[in-house]
């Protein structure tokens, strides 16, 4: 049985990854001052975008949720013909209406797919599941990858959901903000007003960086007081050392940055984090944010997916 891994590109994995695994991204459509671009996950391509801070209040900046037409054209074409399995993992609920579109598809997949497949002399059927992660960004990344290492071990596809639906309520998908304002008025566009513009406004005059955890399609902030976005990222990284050492429920880190990668080697918390990974027999993997993800999460912002035995304990 051949599968897939589908996912949209609010989902972040380096590509290096996407390049060896099964994984096909569905990117999402995104707007810059209300001209249209596709997202991507290239990274030469995403870092000049992230450094010339084209992701901002100003260049109104929208990513835009593909419709049950969009998704089913993206399966038939780049999986049905390819796949005997689609296993669809989508952005939490509560962060969009994506995975309504992929059910809709789901229930119809098999009889579009057969008229693909059947020319081809593939007669076996076509199956699509689909999964909430409750997570984004680098935590819906982590569930996927988790997911692929578990499918090349052997698990047999019956068993997957179950496997994965405990998985992902145990994914803690950190991020780190770095302009205030601009997630004032990401919210605002969705109709939340909790966050109020003087709040924002004075979080960014005190170059305050807030600490959220996405999980379970929840956003708790766990810490508005950290000034400086070096010290929440070395604060996030720090916590992540200490759960390597402490155990993980799987043996995998992904993290996601809004710009170059590189860059991150300049925190001492890092480096330690490396260390302890290779230590510990941990695969780390570090990448480009998307641009759909750095739409939702802010400019310059970091996502950090990690699922720890220890639950109770945040940065």
């Amino acid at each position: 049985m051949k599968y897939a891994l589908v996912l949209d590109s609010v989902a972040c994995i380096p590509e290096q990854e996407l390049r060896r695994r099964p994984i096909k991204i569905l990117p999402l459509t995104v707007k810059f001052e209300d001209v249209q671009y596709v997202d991507t996950t290239e990274e030469k391509a995403l870092i000049p975008i992230h450094r010339a801070g084209r992701i901002s209040v100003k260049s109104n900046a929208l990513s835009v949720t593909p419709d049950a037409d969009n998704i089913r054209r993206f399966i038939l074409k780049s999986v049905a013909s390819k796949f005997d399995v689609a296993i669809c993992q989508t952005i939490g609920q509560a962060y969009t209406p994506i995975y309504d579109g992929y059910k809709t598809v789901a229930q119809s997949i098999a009889s579009d797919a057969k008229h693909i497949r059947m020319p081809l002399g593939i007669h076996s059927p076509f199956r699509m599941s689909v999964v909430d992660t409750g997570s984004l960004a680098a935590g819906q990344g982590l569930v996927a990858l988790y997911t692929d290492d578990l499918m090349r071990e052997g698990l047999d596809f019956t068993d997957y959901r179950p496997i994965v639906e405990d998985f992902k309520t145990l994914v803690k998908s950190f991020t780190i903000v770095r302009d205030s304002v601009y997630i004032r008025h990401r919210v605002k566009q969705k109709g939340n007003k909790t966050v109020s513009y003087p709040v924002a406004l004075i979080a960014n005059a005190l170059a305050i960086s807030p600490i959220a955890n996405n999980q379970n399609s929840g956003i708790d902030i766990i810490d508005m007081r950290n000034r400086g976005f070096d010290n929440s990222v070395n604060r996030v990284l720090g916590y992540c050392c200490e759960r390597v050492l402490e155990g993980l429920v799987a043996p995998l880190i992904n993290i996601s940055f809004a710009g170059d990668p590189k860059s991150l080697m300049h925190h001492n918390n890092f480096k330690r984090l490396q260390h302890v990974c290779d230590d510990s027999g941990v695969a780390l993997y570090v990448g480009v944010m998307t641009l759909a993800a750095s739409i939702n999460l802010g400019p310059g912002a970091m996502s950090i997916g990690i699922a720890p035995i220890n639950q109770d304990i945040d940065p």
